[in-house]
């Protein structure tokens, strides 16, 4: 068991942190407490994880569910000091983009992170977020609209 899921884990963990990090608007501390809870979580529920159709997208939904619990409880991350640097992680992000991100909703982050950071279908986010296909392409399409008005405000 630990071999399958240690190489699934290498394999997958940069790419699922990618996702929580968008979703956590660049909060480093944030996103790597709650992707490797996620992990946890995963290596604990091993033979049922792996048999699902996406585990990778089952891992990045309760990863980004555990960040949304610890806002609702009102926790609060004082960052350390650290040489990350969050536009590192998810590919080159230019910083009015990732400026521009940050004032999504969380939903709207997370939707987005997990369709064009993890590469699920919507299809797969409706089943992971247990919402209608058509509430994942509507969350999407405003996501989309939202970061296009907040980047061409500044082209105007």
């Amino acid at each position: 068991m630990e071999a399958s899921f240690d190489s699934w884990f290498d394999q997958e963990y940069r790419r699922v942190l990618s996702a929580v990090l968008v979703a956590c608007a660049g909060d480093i501390g944030r996103a790597e407490d709650a992707t490797n809870e996620a992990f946890v979580d995963a290596y604990e529920k091993w033979q049922r994880v792996r048999e699902m159709d996406s585990p990778r997208g089952w891992v990045t939904k309760v990863a980004i569910n555990k960040v949304k619990s610890s806002w609702r409880r009102g926790k609060r991350y004082v960052p350390l000091a650290n040489e990350h640097d969050p536009t590192a992680i998810v590919r080159e992000v230019d910083h009015d983009l990732w400026a521009a991100v940050g004032k999504l909703s969380f939903k709207q982050r997370s939707v987005l992170a997990m369709r064009y950071i993890d590469d699920l279908t919507q299809a797969q986010i409706a089943q992971q977020l247990d919402v209608a296909p058509g509430t994942v392409s509507a969350t999407l399409t405003q996501a989309r609209q939202k970061l296009r008005v907040e980047l061409e405000g500044d082209a105007l």
